[in-house]
């Protein structure tokens, strides 16, 4: 005998109608008719919904008919003229093919690196080294010969081997 939940799964999947269920399950769920009250309940539950399906389809037989014809009838219709805003009318058809938006993020974080870089260019806090730190990086005395000069044209600068 087959369980009901396993009859009601057959009942979703095959419908009501025992000649539409699989071989292997008939009998178990002729079985279970037999047996349970529940069982019963869930094919009379199956039957009407299987005969709203039926019903619907035979109306919607007709009905799709004369639905597919209006589509078609609408579709051999011109489509009416569109409506230009200003800027598609002043700008050439060559400038509105691109599309723009999803790129503007990046540009503006290119043009904010741009600017910053630029601010750090002009102000002097990359001079910021001086005789006194240059000859700490070098190693070498605060002399006269210990200059920034020295930090460009070593070829090591910063261990000070020649």
């Amino acid at each position: 005998m087959m369980p009901l939940a396993q009859f009601v799964e057959l009942l979703d999947a095959y419908g009501a109608d025992p000649a539409r269920w699989p071989h292997a399950c008939r009998e178990p769920a002729q079985e279970l008719l037999a047996a349970s009250g529940d069982a019963r309940a869930a094919l009379t539950g199956a039957a009407t919904l299987d005969a709203v399906i039926a019903r619907h389809c035979e109306r919607s037989g007709e009905r799709s008919e004369e639905a597919m014809r209006r589509v078609l009838a609408r579709l051999a219709a011109p489509l009416p003229p569109q409506r230009r805003s200003l800027v598609t009318r002043l700008l050439p058809a060559a400038l509105l093919e691109f599309d723009l938006a999803p790129a503007w993020p990046r540009f503006a974080a290119l043009v904010a690196i741009m600017v910053l870089g630029f601010a750090v260019g002009l102000s002097d806090t990359g001079m910021a080294l001086t005789k006194h730190s240059a000859s700490a990086l070098i190693g070498t005395s605060t002399g006269a010969d210990s200059d920034l000069s020295l930090m460009l044209f070593e070829p090591d600068p910063l261990s000070a081997m020649r």
